[in-house]
């Protein structure tokens, strides 16, 4: 059943997604980028504890995001070309989405049309997408975000940048 979908024009190679208490150690006008998240390690660390989570889209451009919960689309998992797990542990009620390059200029403050308000708790995301008609990554391409409620934090395993559009 869809939640919302968001539109995202992103400068970046990819998006960040988290909610607002996960990142409110993170010092205004910080680059977290660069000190916190350039690493294959440093960012697998964050994707594995599930309060700021990544993926990379390989490419800057236009987004489409639509997040759903309820039965996940298994059809649409299997055709798709691209897919991939993550986990996120949402609090306040908040998932915002951000262009990855907003690490390297930290603001707190998350765009309204880019927050999706679901129930607090853990959550294993699906996030599966395949290339637009042009066939140009990033050209007005849809995203699908599965949001399943987990008991506890899901169990992941990433070694570096959680890759989507490979």
């Amino acid at each position: 059943m869809p939640v919302r979908e968001i539109t995202m024009d992103i400068q970046g190679l990819g998006m960040i997604l988290y909610s607002p208490p996960a990142v409110s150690h993170i010092p205004r006008g910080s680059d977290y980028l660069k000190e916190h998240f350039t690493e294959p390690a440093e960012v697998a660390r964050h994707v594995l504890e599930c309060q700021l989570t990544t993926f990379c889209t390989g490419s800057p451009g236009i987004f489409h995001l639509r997040f759903a919960n309820g039965p996940r689309d298994e059809e649409g998992v299997e055709k798709a070309e691209f897919k991939l797990r993550l986990g996120l542990q949402v609090q306040a009620q908040t998932i915002c989405v951000r262009d990855l390059y907003d690490l390297m200029q930290w603001f707190p403050e998350c765009p309204p049309k880019q927050q999706v308000a679901v129930e607090d708790g853990w959550y294993r995301l699906t996030v599966f997408s395949s290339p637009p008609q042009s066939g140009i990554i990033g050209d007005g391409q849809l995203i699908d975000v599965h949001l399943e409620p987990m008991e506890s934090k899901p169990p992941l395993r990433w070694d570096g940048c959680p890759l989507l559009c490979d």
